[in-house]
């Protein structure tokens, strides 16, 4: 059984909503709402789930790249919530993040072995030889040439931008790497080159990765556990076999229904469509956040919240898991 690397607890995370010239208090958005959740040392666990159901906040609340409403998280035994900005920032050597836009999140002013450095500029004594060394063996890892390290951002393609977003990731050995929707701003031809550098780098530096995504191929692909969510709340989570060859959730079961087969045989088949539309995170309904949508309704569902319990040997918040 592999050690317990992260432990999170009941983590919430709300942003106000203001409104008019006075900027008065119109609602909170419920972006993450009572999540709960272990991530072991060398896995891969994805989080899924449509536009708008919390998964990038998540990870960025993790990071505290945002701040917490409420809730903890353990790295490794240390409540990363409580620390102070001096302790947090030791441990963001251990923690990284890779972003979704390879043409936002790169300095356009600064070259490409400056954008590389930077971790190591701000947490790291080196002597400037010793620098320069480090970054070209983490543009040679992830697949650039040192020369590559004079240029700027705008004279590389979006598949290299992410390979010097990825470089700039791994400068300081992370242990925990947060990849959000790494591939989903690039071409298709490139994201499986993206992918497969990804899966090398993680068995090459025993990375652990919390993978973001909404394309749920990609993702059936890496990731060893697949969380699914729903309007800030987890509707699913377990091993990634299991989740997508027998969902238990009714939200799993049409969200795996919905992703595009390559397959022209399959075009025939009837599929499962979801009806109405998706409830707002500024005023999620009562009980079951999926019940508005949901074909297998009960009454039940509509007064009381179902908790994540175990069902062969996964975790799924429903009062009617289709088991």
């Amino acid at each position: 059984m592999a050690r317990e690397l992260m432990k999170v607890r009941n983590l919430k995370k709300y942003f106000p909503v203001e409104k008019g010239l006075f900027k008065k208090k119109a609602g909170v958005v419920h972006a993450v709402d009572h999540v709960s959740f272990d991530i072991y040392e060398g896995e891969t666990l994805a989080v899924v789930g449509e536009s708008g159901c919390g998964k990038s906040t998540l990870g960025r609340t993790l990071l505290r790249i945002v701040e917490a409403t409420e809730g903890e998280a353990f790295f490794e035994g240390k409540d990363i919530f409580k620390l102070t900005n001096h302790e947090m920032r030791e441990l963001r050597k251990k923690m990284q993040i890779i972003f979704q836009d390879p043409f936002a999140s790169l300095n356009p002013r600064m070259k490409v072995g400056d954008i590389i450095a930077e971790p190591l500029v701000t947490h790291e004594s080196m002597e400037r030889a010793a620098r320069d060394e480090r970054v070209a063996e983490l543009m040679e890892l992830v697949g650039l040439r040192k020369a590559y390290g004079t240029r700027y951002p705008h004279m590389f393609s979006g598949g290299q931008r992410q390979r010097i977003g990825i470089a700039r990731a791994l400068a300081l050995n992370p242990k925990f790497v947060v990849c959000d929707e790494p591939v989903s701003a690039l071409d298709v031809s490139i994201q499986s080159q993206i992918i497969n550098l990804l899966s090398r780098l993680q068995e090459q530096k025993k990375l652990t990765y919390l993978f973001i995504s909404h394309d749920l191929h990609v993702v059936r692909y890496l990731s060893d556990r697949t969380c699914v969510m729903f309007l800030g709340k987890i509707m699913e989570i377990g091993s990634t076999n299991e989740v997508y060859n027998r969902p238990l959730h009714p939200y799993t079961k049409f969200l795996i229904a919905a992703s595009p087969v390559p397959d022209p045989h399959a075009r025939q088949k009837e599929k499962l469509i979801l009806e109405g539309d998706i409830p707002s995170p500024l005023n999620p309904p009562s009980g079951c956040r999926f019940h508005t949508r949901c074909p297998y309704v009960q009454s039940i569902c509509k007064s009381q919240e179902p908790v994540l319990q175990q069902v062969e040997g996964r975790e799924v918040a429903c009062h009617f898991p289709l088991v």
